[in-house]
């Protein structure tokens, strides 16, 4: 740091908040690439269609509980 002539006080904080800005980043990319496969899956028709459907009803028999999403 000496030889950029960096204040140390300036450095630690930047380093403190860029843990938690790392973390809003990361989130913010995990929602990203969710929303962005829902949007896919749906545009190809693939997205809760009648094989999911289907597949919810024999998990719900098998298991005896309700699905978390019902159908709409």
């Amino acid at each position: 740091m000496n030889s950029f002539n960096l204040p140390a006080e300036g450095v630690i904080i930047i380093l403190g908040v860029d843990e938690l800005m790392d973390m809003a980043r990361t989130a913010v990319n995990v929602v990203g690439n969710c929303l962005a496969t829902v949007v896919i899956a749906r545009w190809e028709g693939a997205f809760r269609n009648e094989e999911w459907k289907i597949e919810e009803r024999e998990l719900e028999d098998v298991t005896g509980q309700r699905a978390l999403v019902s159908e709409a």
